[in-house]
């Protein structure tokens, strides 16, 4: 059974993910300067939380959807590892062969650009947005398998311990870092599903005071997301309860039900709305298209509602 206000809000959450890219690649390739303040304010505050809201949707929806299987523990980890595998290594080498050959001879804007030994460590380090489906075949491996040995409440508390103390990692494995990051989220909402009817009684009542409340922390933190991890986590998970509150309360209204469809349709608009948004740079450059507005609206629509079509 889906949850109708949770898929609008998982659309929204991949529909930032978009803008966030599109924004990301004129900042890189350098398009507007005039605008390059405005455009990082944008995606600094996009990426202030968006990324933890979608992992707490994923860490939420795994709970929910893995208690009310039958099947045992190592089958649906083979399951869901056996989807998602061989979906991480087919567009990592599609991703690939279409940055390096659209740099190599399409004379395309590219964002960054990738050799043959990125290719042969995306096994460790994967390639640009590529690290979300990465990491996320990691925490499906391992998140049910620590939940199994200890209470998720306690490898919630461990991940978070690990975020705000442990020191980064550099080098070929600094892909731990973001599993520990995405980890942190993606067990808190495993663990906001299992006592999700407890919260509901206690917090319904009080959805306006804490939807007010989460919005102030997310301002007064914000501008020192940077100082420490502990201000960063508090920013994202302040973002995120104001959004959902924000999703939940209007659930019937039609611009929430609207982003339903791409809530559906995430992952397809995940995977493929890069191959959109970067040629869509030089076509706009070539039509003389020179309006940051316009370029930035026309290259979100296109990248979110023509994978749509492709993927349905």
């Amino acid at each position: 059974m889906r949850i109708e206000w949770l898929d609008s809000l998982k659309g929204f959450a991949i529909f930032l993910v978009v803008v966030g890219h599109v924004i990301l690649g004129y900042i890189r390739a350098e398009t507007f300067t005039e605008y390059q303040w405005s455009l990082q304010f944008v995606y600094d505050v996009i990426y202030s939380f968006h990324m933890p809201l979608f992992f707490l949707i994923s860490g939420f929806l795994y709970k929910l959807t893995w208690t009310q299987k039958n099947s045992g523990l190592l089958k649906k980890i083979s399951n869901k590892f056996l989807n998602m595998v061989p979906m991480y290594l087919l567009f990592s080498v599609v991703f690939w062969l279409s940055k390096y050959y659209a740099t190599l001879y399409g004379n395309i804007q590219m964002s960054d650009h990738f050799n043959l030994v990125d290719l042969m460590h995306i096994y460790i380090a994967p390639l640009s947005y590529l690290w979300f489906l990465y990491v996320l075949i990691w925490l499906f491996v391992a998140i049910p398998i620590f939940e199994s040995i200890i209470k998720p409440t306690i490898v919630f508390i461990i991940f978070l311990c690990l975020y705000f103390f442990m020191p980064p990692v550099y080098g070929l494995l600094k892909i731990i870092n973001l599993i520990i990051y995405g980890g942190v989220y993606f067990t808190l909402g495993s663990v906001l599903c299992m006592y999700q009817d407890q919260l509901r009684t206690i917090i319904c009542n009080k959805l306006n005071g804490i939807g007010l409340i989460s919005i102030v922390l997310a301002v007064i933190t914000f501008p020192y997301i940077e100082v420490h991890n502990i201000l960063k986590f508090i920013c994202a998970i302040s973002g995120s309860v104001f959004l959902s509150i924000l999703f939940f309360k209007f659930k019937n209204i039609k611009w929430v039900t609207i982003w339903n469809i791409c809530g559906r349709y995430s992952l397809g608009i995940y995977i493929l709305h890069l191959y959109f948004s970067g040629p869509l740079r030089t076509i706009f450059k070539h039509l003389s298209i020179d309006n940051v507005v316009v370029c930035l609206i026309l290259s979100c629509m296109i990248s979110t509602i023509v994978p749509i079509f492709i993927v349905k």
